[in-house]
């Protein structure tokens, strides 16, 4: 890695299933009549694992907060909106060619 670069790292569950994150959705009609749609991931304070990289993380969602974050039961879904368990995510460096999009095959995760 050059000289004053940033060390780029993958973020994974532990358990090897897929991230659930909190987020907002909205879908307007522009003036001239086109949808649009547009996002955002919720963000809260990093946990422990993941302060020494950054500061912030997405709010992770366990399967089991899904209905509460959907409006499915009378939960308050802000309760959700809290760091990740310290044991929730894998977390390790790679090489900086992840940082190219025309890299897109496997070999981007693997760890240095």
């Amino acid at each position: 890695m050059k000289a004053g670069a940033k060390q780029p790292y993958t973020v994974a569950r532990a358990d090897g299933a897929p991230l659930a994150l909190a987020g907002l959705w909205e879908g307007w009609r522009s003036p001239d009549g086109e949808i649009v749609r547009s996002f955002a991931i919720i963000v809260t304070a990093a946990n422990a694992a993941l302060a020494p990289i950054h500061d912030r993380m997405p709010v992770i969602l366990e399967e089991a907060s899904w209905p509460a974050w959907l409006g499915e039961t009378e939960d308050d879904p802000r309760a959700l909106l809290r760091p990740a368990g310290d044991d929730v995510l894998r977390i390790w460096p790679v090489r900086t060619r992840v940082n190219k999009p025309a890299n897109n095959d496997a070999g981007v995760l693997e760890p240095v």
